[in-house]
Protein backbone atom coordinates (compact mmCIF):
# COMPACT_ATOMS: atom_id res chain seq x y z
CA UNK A 1 0.00 0.00 0.00
CA UNK A 2 0.84 3.18 -0.70
CA UNK A 3 0.97 5.60 2.51
CA UNK A 4 2.97 8.20 0.76
CA UNK A 5 0.31 9.33 -1.66
CA UNK A 6 -2.35 8.89 0.80
CA UNK A 7 -1.06 11.17 3.20
CA UNK A 8 -0.24 13.38 0.46
CA UNK A 9 -4.18 13.33 -0.60
CA UNK A 10 -5.20 13.84 2.93
CA UNK A 11 -3.04 17.01 3.48
CA UNK A 12 -4.18 18.19 0.26
CA UNK A 13 -7.66 17.95 1.47
CA UNK A 14 -7.05 18.94 4.91
CA UNK A 15 -5.63 22.32 2.85
CA UNK A 16 -8.60 22.66 0.83
CA UNK A 17 -10.93 22.60 3.99
CA UNK A 18 -8.62 25.39 5.89
CA UNK A 19 -8.81 27.35 2.51
CA UNK A 20 -12.73 26.95 2.50
CA UNK A 21 -13.13 28.06 6.09
CA UNK A 22 -11.76 31.18 5.24
CA UNK A 23 -14.09 31.83 2.90
CA UNK A 24 -17.32 34.09 3.66
CA UNK A 25 -20.28 31.65 3.29
CA UNK A 26 -22.15 32.97 -0.14
CA UNK A 27 -18.56 32.26 -1.99
CA UNK A 28 -17.98 29.07 0.34
CA UNK A 29 -21.93 27.73 -1.13
CA UNK A 30 -21.39 28.81 -4.63
CA UNK A 31 -17.54 27.00 -4.67
CA UNK A 32 -19.26 23.84 -3.17
CA UNK A 33 -22.23 24.10 -5.51
CA UNK A 34 -19.96 23.87 -8.24
CA UNK A 35 -18.21 20.61 -6.60
CA UNK A 36 -21.11 19.03 -6.51
CA UNK A 37 -22.27 19.54 -10.16
CA UNK A 38 -18.98 18.18 -11.20
CA UNK A 39 -19.65 15.15 -9.18
CA UNK A 40 -23.19 14.56 -10.31
CA UNK A 41 -21.70 15.03 -13.49
CA UNK A 42 -19.08 12.61 -13.40
CA UNK A 43 -21.57 10.22 -11.31
CA UNK A 44 -24.03 10.12 -14.76
CA UNK A 45 -21.00 9.77 -16.64
CA UNK A 46 -20.11 6.51 -15.13
CA UNK A 47 -23.50 5.29 -14.89
CA UNK A 48 -23.75 5.61 -18.57
CA UNK A 49 -20.66 3.61 -18.89
CA UNK A 50 -21.57 1.61 -16.51
CA UNK A 51 -24.36 0.45 -18.98
CA UNK A 52 -22.96 0.75 -22.36
CA UNK A 53 -20.82 -1.91 -20.52
CA UNK A 54 -23.74 -4.04 -19.56
CA UNK A 55 -25.27 -3.17 -23.17
CA UNK A 56 -21.72 -4.11 -25.04
CA UNK A 57 -21.69 -7.70 -22.91
CA UNK A 58 -24.90 -8.18 -23.93
CA UNK A 59 -24.04 -8.14 -27.52
CA UNK A 60 -20.98 -9.96 -26.73
CA UNK A 61 -23.34 -12.76 -25.35
CA UNK A 62 -24.97 -12.52 -28.51
CA UNK A 63 -22.64 -12.71 -30.67
CA UNK A 64 -21.35 -15.61 -29.47
CA UNK A 65 -24.61 -17.83 -29.36
CA UNK A 66 -24.83 -16.42 -33.24
CA UNK A 67 -21.30 -17.28 -34.10
CA UNK A 68 -22.19 -20.97 -32.62
CA UNK A 69 -25.16 -21.46 -34.65
CA UNK A 70 -23.60 -20.41 -38.04
CA UNK A 71 -20.78 -22.51 -36.97
CA UNK A 72 -23.30 -25.53 -36.39
CA UNK A 73 -25.13 -24.66 -40.15
CA UNK A 74 -21.71 -24.72 -41.57
CA UNK A 75 -20.65 -28.01 -40.22
CA UNK A 76 -23.95 -29.38 -41.05
CA UNK A 77 -23.59 -28.14 -44.78
CA UNK A 78 -20.22 -29.39 -45.12
CA UNK A 79 -21.86 -32.70 -43.91
CA UNK A 80 -24.61 -32.15 -46.41
CA UNK A 81 -21.99 -31.40 -49.01
CA UNK A 82 -19.70 -34.79 -48.33
CA UNK A 83 -22.79 -37.35 -48.39
CA UNK A 84 -24.04 -35.62 -51.61
CA UNK A 85 -24.20 -37.35 -55.08
CA UNK A 86 -22.78 -34.59 -56.71
CA UNK A 87 -19.04 -34.61 -55.05
CA UNK A 88 -19.40 -38.58 -56.13
CA UNK A 89 -19.68 -38.09 -59.14
CA UNK A 90 -17.17 -35.28 -59.28
CA UNK A 91 -14.48 -37.22 -57.74
CA UNK A 92 -14.95 -40.03 -60.25
CA UNK A 93 -14.99 -37.40 -63.00
CA UNK A 94 -18.56 -37.57 -64.27
CA UNK A 95 -19.11 -33.58 -63.71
Amino acid sequence: MNTGKGLKNIMQFKDIIKHYETLDKKELIKRLVKKNVLVLKQDEKIESQHNEIGNLKQLERTHKIMNGKLQKEINKLKEDLNDSPLKTMREVGVL
